[in-house]
């Protein structure tokens, strides 16, 4: 099946994308693909959800700042004629996710395997971090990792995002959401309500 990319949908919104979308009814749910990755990975999770939300599984542009890759979700979203969706977002996907949230209105971020403190990778990065962790970021954010962060880290996220909830799934890899996807779509409809 093609990848479903933005420039497709941006061009043509009304298109069908059968193998891209799940569902037609509830609260939307979009899962982000990290830079490079396979969508695909995320059709467990897309399809134990459509029962009770609209999903789309879209694969963020590869070029770009990570606010620019967070304005073309926005046009995509406005597109698509969805309101106040749940993002989850996995690795640098979950920072377009909730620089999303701090710009525009979502009703919540699922960050996978994507800490928002230490060190930013470039100085763009800084930027968006001190943007999603300002106090701009004003809906439930849920952070999800394989292995335990060190215990004071949320803490940290909470004073900065005072919705913010950190889970553990214990999987011992670095995709919990497909190891635990029955655990991971639980969290995600607890969110979505």
């Amino acid at each position: 099946m093609p990848a479903l990319r933005f420039e497709d949908l941006l061009q043509d919104p009304d298109r069908e994308h059968d193998a891209d979308r799940w569902g037609a009814d509830g609260r939307p749910v979009l899962l982000l693909n990290p830079t490079g990755a396979d969508r695909s990975a995320w059709w467990p999770v897309a399809a134990r959800l459509a029962d009770e939300h609209a999903v789309a599984v879209l694969d963020l542009p590869d070029a770009g700042s990570l606010g620019d890759r967070a304005d073309v979700l926005a046009e995509y979203v406005a597109a698509m004629g969805t309101r106040a969706p749940v993002l989850a977002g996995h690795g640098d996907a979950a920072l377009v996710a909730a620089l999303f949230a701090a710009r525009y209105v979502a009703h919540a971020v699922v960050g996978v395997e994507q800490r928002l403190d230490g060190p930013p990778r470039d100085p763009e990065t800084g930027r968006a971090l001190a943007e999603i962790t300002g106090g701009r970021l004003r809906c439930r954010y849920l952070a999800v990792f394989a292995s335990a962060p060190e215990s004071e880290y949320e803490a940290w996220l909470r004073e900065r995002i005072p919705e913010a909830v950190c889970r553990t799934y214990g999987t011992g890899s670095g995709f919990p959401h497909l190891a635990d996807p029955k655990r991971f779509t639980a969290d995600i409809r607890d969110l979505a309500a």
